[in-house]
Order: structure tokens, then sequence, then C-alpha cells
């Protein structure tokens, strides 16, 4: 499950339009797959949610969602890297 904290998602933006992937929301659907994708990668590293290391891996695929990665597999296999 993918936690997301508020405080870590906040940005301030500077204007309304949006210019990048970054400026659209993620919607329930998508965010469900990318809760797939973390688990995944949780369950492999052993690691429990709220840790440091869990919460690293939770922005690094929403970064890699954002930055215009769809495919959950293409994102696995980016985090798995890291």
């Amino acid at each position: 499950m993918l936690v997301l904290r508020p405080s870590s998602l906040r940005r301030e933006r500077k204007s309304a339009v949006f210019n990048s992937f970054r400026d659209y929301p993620i919607h329930p659907d998508e965010l469900v797959i990318l809760e797939e994708v973390l688990d995944r990668a949780l369950r492999e590293r052993n690691l429990a949610i709220g840790s440091e290391e869990a919460d690293q891996l939770a922005r690094k695929v929403i970064e890699l969602y954002q930055s215009g990665i769809r495919d959950p597999e293409k994102i696995w296999e980016m985090i798995r890297t890291v």
C-alpha cells in the first residue's frame, strides 16, 4: 500500500498552466497501479511501509510516473536499480 503524505507531495505552483506531467493529478486507478509496483519493490527489499527507504521508493515511483513513464513494468525495472 502506498502511503502518500501531503507534506511530501505539496508543491507550490507559480502558475495555473499545466506545463509538464508533474502538474497532472494521479487518478485513483493509476494510484492502484503505482501501489502495486511499490508493494512489489517493498517485498523484494523486505522494507516496511513508513521507513525512510520505502518513502524514497514511493517518491521515485511517483517521479517516474509523472515524468511520463506509464508502463508499470518499465517503472519496476527502473526502481530495481535505485
